[in-house]
């Protein structure tokens, strides 16, 4: 935590890009669906009900912790908090560079044009572990965001998939830590 937000380049100060997210396969709390919000500066994942799993802004860092209470952390701060769940794997959609560190990608093939993905341009890609996984994505030209992944973790074969994308004016509530 305490880390600094990387800009999300395809989208607009004030907009929020929203995608709902499904899981499925090996990975830690799959199968499951969460929502991915993405601003200017801010990542947030939440669960279908709205509570908030994981909040990055370019102020503060907060997640819900295990006894369901909200943590807060500040850029400025020392304090180093660790979560249960962050929602990584949702948070790893949001943009190509964040889904190539979630899975500790060290190399990556020619990007291939492919069928519009939930009728959204798209292009396809295969990005490569340094011990040789594999994983397929397909990624969404005008948003930059990863629609879906198919692949190899340390566990076994996993999926994510977004369901929806949407994107509208921010309100004050989705980048809020409660």
């Amino acid at each position: 935590m305490g880390s600094t937000v990387s800009s999300h380049e395809n989208v607009e100060p004030g907009k929020t890009l929203i995608a709902d997210v499904a899981s499925a396969g090996e990975l830690m709390h799959a199968p499951r669906r969460l929502r991915l919000l993405a601003g200017a500066s801010s990542v947030c994942v939440r669960d279908p009900g709205g509570r908030l799993i994981w909040l990055e802004t370019d102020r503060l860092s907060a997640f819900t912790d295990v006894d369901g209470q909200v943590r807060i952390v500040h850029h400025e701060d020392e304090t180093t908090l660790v979560p249960r769940d962050t929602g990584a794997e949702a948070r790893a959609l949001a943009s190509l560079d964040a889904f190539r560190a979630w899975i500790d990608a060290r190399g990556e093939s020619a990007p291939v044009p492919t069928e519009p993905y939930l009728g959204r341009p798209s292009t396809g890609l295969a990005l490569s572990t340094e011990d040789g996984r594999s994983t397929a994505i397909t990624r969404d030209l005008e948003t930059g965001i990863i629609l879906f992944a198919r692949g190899r973790s340390l566990q076994g074969e996993f999926e994510l998939q977004v369901r929806s994308v949407e994107i509208r004016e921010t309100t004050a509530d989705e980048f809020a830590p409660v």
